[in-house]
């Protein structure tokens, strides 16, 4: 373990402000200090806002970082950052601090993309081993192209981001997929926002349906033309038939499409009208939390079906915010029974600089500390390093 390197690493690409020291896959500190509360009156983030948040914060954080680590900056042997996607104006906030450590120290400086970081999030080791292993797995820090793991499928679903990947090898990826507008953790928030609960709303709606969902019942219905999710009430369907009690309705985008792309501005629209069209109890809001995650849900795993039809993989990763629910892990392993990979902690799931430096640290494995811009290992000149990603995962 101590010939790996120790990674310090920066993400500040929405309104997490966090920084992270690794000894190569292991975590041994992960600040994230969130803005969330900042932001909730405004019911979203405001970029202005967080950049001058991460402005206030960074040097704090680096220091607690570092401290809660045990770590000596000095010892530090490579600075890692987001460079994108995100907020540009929060994104430059990490890069200047990045910068600025790299050269006093004169060490590497090694840049991210954001959506690798998710990618290999589940990789991230515990700081101890005798950490509770509920509803984890063991992942294999060795991972390198050509491992017995590959070819596998990143399945990516975060509030800024839905797609899928196929990984073929460590910088050897292809795009399959992805949403034509919102995000699936954008719509998540979105459509909570209509039923009142605040900002960020994924949370609550994975909640209130887990309370609800064994009241009633959701059925998906496919002709070809449509596929259509219904919500009943458990206690009876002739109730529904005597309009005693009501049914609700909601489609499920994209579902016959020939390709491997989502969307979600649909569901948000419909779900905008079915909200306007009833009343809103307690109990509606609940009935809804139920069917927006069903929905929601559905359209990943059918996408993963599709995939897996014409794909062969090992295994699947999952990354992204919405990793955090136990509902959409439950259903990607009804459709795929081989091994499902997943961040161990829901700290590992949001924005975070830890899977930053697992990305990083993967870099170093494959690239060494060459001088090579186009890989995203730079030593000296660290202007090349701008907000928009020149790596892709197309």
């Amino acid at each position: 373990m101590n010939n790996q390197p120790l990674i310090l690493a920066i993400d500040t690409s929405c309104d997490e402000t966090s920084v992270a020291v690794l000894r190569g896959f292991r975590i041994l500190s992960n600040l994230l200090p969130s803005q969330a509360a900042m932001h909730r009156e405004w019911g979203g983030v405001v970029p202005s806002l967080a950049k001058l948040a991460h402005q206030e914060k960074i040097d704090g954080v680096v220091t607690r970082a570092l401290k809660l680590s045990g770590v000596q900056i000095e010892n530090i042997d490579v600075f890692a950052v987001t460079y994108g996607p995100g907020l540009a104006i929060a994104l430059e906030i990490g890069i200047k601090k990045a910068k600025e450590l790299a050269t006093k120290y004169n060490k590497p400086l090694i840049a991210v993309n954001h959506m690798e970081g998710h990618l290999f999030s589940a990789f991230a080791e515990r700081k101890s081993q005798k950490a509770n292993l509920a509803d984890q797995q063991e992942v294999d820090p060795a991972f390198n192209a050509g491992s017995g793991s590959l070819p596998a499928l990143g399945v990516l679903v975060s509030g800024g981001h839905t797609e899928f990947i196929l990984v073929n090898g460590y910088g050897s990826y292809k795009l399959l997929g992805e949403t034509l507008d919102d995000a699936c953790g954008e719509a998540y928030d979105k459509c909570g926002r209509l039923l009142g609960l605040g900002y960020p709303a994924g949370p609550a709606i994975t909640k209130f349906a887990k309370e609800r969902r064994k009241s009633v019942n959701v059925e998906f219905k496919n002709d070809m033309q449509s596929y259509v999710a219904t919500l009943t009430h458990s206690s009876s369907r002739s109730l529904v038939e005597q309009g005693m009690t009501k049914q609700y309705s909601l489609p499920v985008p994209m579902a016959n499409s020939k390709d491997f792309n989502m969307s979600y501005s649909g569901l948000k629209s419909a779900f905008s009208r079915l909200v306007s069209e009833n009343e809103m109890t307690k109990e509606f809001v609940m009935d809804m939390c139920v069917l927006f995650e069903a929905v929601a849900l559905k359209q990943v795993t059918l996408k993963i079906q599709q995939i897996l039809k014409t794909h062969s993989v090992k295994e699947i990763w999952l990354g992204g915010g919405v990793v955090a629910s136990p509902r959409l892990r439950s259903e990607v392993r009804k459709v795929f029974k081989g091994k499902v990979r997943f961040p161990h902690t829901k700290k590992l799931t949001g924005d975070n600089a830890a899977m930053i430096a697992v990305a990083a640290n993967l870099k170093v494995q494959n690239y060494g500390f060459d001088h090579n811009p186009e890989k995203g290992v730079f030593l000296k000149d660290f202007e090349k390093i701008d907000r928009d990603p020149s790596l892709t995962l197309a």
